[in-house]
């Protein structure tokens, strides 16, 4: 589930996250059994364009939208590919 903001939103914020819902991505989102709130967003017009969730776990995804209008999706905590500088010798 997918919860939006309920507050009153600006014209450009409404715009912008009405952008990212009609995303595949929000479509995935909206079908998790898990329940996801829209946290931050971007309240200016955009691009670039953010949306920040994060579920009753805490588990945090951040998408982002560049100018050329592709989404991008990051989680948190982040996985590193390198544990440690010598890793970079391999």
């Amino acid at each position: 589930m997918l919860r939006m903001p309920s507050r009153a939103l600006t014209r450009d914020a409404k715009k912008n996250l009405e952008r990212f819902f009609a995303t595949s991505a929000a479509r995935e989102i909206e079908d998790d059994p898990r329940s996801w709130s829209v946290i931050e967003w971007t309240w200016g017009a955009g691009p670039p364009l953010r949306v920040h969730l994060r579920d009753e776990n805490d588990e945090v995804i951040d998408f982002v939208m560049d100018a050329t209008g592709v989404w991008q999706l990051s989680r948190e905590p982040i996985d590193r590919k390198i544990a440690r500088h010598d890793d970079l010798a391999r």
